[in-house]
């Protein structure tokens, strides 16, 4: 019998607010997640028990994604959140692509599902936790979810495209896989493929049409199966952190925690500048064209 009831399930394009949010509501005493240890040791369930060093009844030490706030010497052993995709590679098997999948209309054997839920259940009991959060950027995979966990809440961020393009670019690991090819995989028609093959030295256009095709997928799962999902965005987030932490914490019926210390050691700002900033008229008009199709 599975451990946990109601997991969480954070989603949004990427480089949306995910982090920074997913991180801290994480740090509530409820949920249980899978760290950067969990990528590392995929197949090591016990793993989990190295949270109880870091977190447990006389301190916690909590870790962040090395991405606004400067971190600590100690940051990279700190037991903290992970989209950990090696983890997920290795629960999917090779007959899915988690990692570059949108997994639309994929099927999967209850044998796998019932070792994934498995996995899932230690994770939470050896991080003595009594609930799941998870947090997984591009595609949202919603099918896929709520084949694996049919009362899963889910969180869903945005933020204004334009922004969160000239985000994407600043990645290298993105400007070295996805700026100039397909890099999620299993939606898209032959005339989609050919305008990518086209326009694959624009990398600013090619990061448009992939955000739009996944927003576009998305809003398509959340019609059909109709999850039980709150949306939110970066801007409200930056605009009132704590209101916005409060209703996730009130819809995904977690109890209130201490948001005021948490938000302390936290940097928030709105790092959204006019659309010129980022980019040339010429440029924002062929972006536009993308994004508003």
């Amino acid at each position: 019998m599975e451990k946990f009831k109601k997991p969480i399930i954070f989603i949004g394009t990427g480089r949306s607010g995910t982090t920074i949010i997913s991180e801290i509501i994480n740090r509530h005493p409820h949920l249980a997640f899978p760290s950067n240890y969990q990528d590392m040791k995929p197949s090591n369930r016990k793993i989990n028990l190295v949270r109880s060093l870091f977190d447990n009844s006389l301190w916690r030490v909590y870790g962040q994604k090395p991405q606004l706030n400067k971190m600590s010497i100690i940051n990279k052993y700190t037991f903290r959140p992970s989209e950990a995709y090696n983890m997920w590679e290795y629960l999917t098997g090779a007959k899915l692509d988690f990692s570059r999948g949108f997994l639309t209309n994929e099927t999967v054997s209850d044998e796998r599902l019932n070792f994934i839920r498995s996995y899932f259940n230690d994770m939470v009991k050896y991080q003595n936790r009594k609930r799941l959060s998870v947090k997984v950027t591009g595609p949202s995979r919603i099918p896929f979810f709520l084949k694996l966990f049919p009362d899963a809440i889910f969180i869903h961020l945005k933020r204004d495209l334009v922004p969160t393009i000239n985000s994407f670019l600043k990645v290298e690991f993105w400007n070295s896989r996805g700026a100039k090819q397909l890099w999620w995989q299993g939606v898209y028609n032959e005339e989609e493929k050919e305008w990518a093959m086209n326009n694959s030295n624009a990398p600013s256009l090619m990061t448009a049409f992939q955000l739009k095709k996944i927003i576009q997928i998305t809003e398509l799962e959340l019609e059909q199966y109709k999850p039980k999902i709150l949306e939110t965005s970066y801007e409200d987030f930056v605009m009132s952190p704590k209101n916005e932490l409060r209703r996730i914490l009130s819809f995904a019926e977690l109890p209130d925690m201490n948001l005021d210390e948490h938000l302390k050691k936290v940097k928030i700002f709105n790092r959204n500048k006019k659309h010129t900033d980022y980019f040339d008229k010429n440029q924002l008009e062929k972006i536009y064209q993308i994004i508003n199709q």
